[in-house]
């Protein structure tokens, strides 16, 4: 089974290509934090103040265990290979390294950054990160208080990743297709 989580655009997960049905906003974003520090402990505490910033309601912690209640059966029943597991206080989602498409971006944007342009071709590694992004980075989690750090943080990345492609065309004499691109 493929399992494949995106935050490079609206906050999705594929398994085997098919969409999983994944509830509302603020579930949604929970997945999206988790995602964002796949394997990592993110705590309870944390994931409130991302959802609700200064202002969580008397609930928020019922509400985040419901959310992860939520999010691991829709990940368990459709045999992704993703789990949610507490730690403490704090929920880990457990995947694959290469899963999460913002997390496979930054190590192409690395890797590129390590490659020099050449004459032989565009910056193979930058051109591979700029084809994740779908558009806006949390899409349809971006007013959540968590998301406003993470979408800069993405979106300054995906700069970087357009500049090394650009790098690459330019040293593999497309000039033209460079000039058109930047129009």
């Amino acid at each position: 089974m493929g399992v494949e989580i995106r935050v490079l655009g609206q906050v999705d997960v594929l398994v085997d290509g098919q969409p999983l049905p994944l509830g509302g906003s603020k579930q949604r974003a929970v997945l999206a934090m988790l995602a964002l520090h796949a394997n990592r402990t993110v705590t309870a505490d944390e994931l409130v103040d991302g959802l609700w910033g200064e202002r969580p309601p008397a609930s928020a912690t019922k509400n985040i265990q419901l959310y992860v209640s939520r999010l691991r059966k829709a990940l368990s029943e459709n045999g992704s290979g993703a789990t949610i597991v507490t730690r403490g206080r704090g929920y880990e989602l457990q995947v694959p390294d290469d899963t999460v498409d913002a997390a496979r971006f930054e190590l192409l944007v690395e890797e590129a950054t390590r490659e020099p342009a050449s004459a032989a071709g565009a910056n193979g590694a930058a051109s591979a990160a700029l084809e994740l992004w779908r558009g806006a980075p949390l899409a349809d989690v971006a007013s959540e208080p968590f998301a406003a750090v993470e979408i800069g943080r993405l979106e300054e990345l995906h700069l970087r990743a357009i500049e090394l492609a650009i790098d690459g065309e330019l040293a593999a004499g497309r000039h033209a297709e460079v000039i058109a691109q930047l129009e």
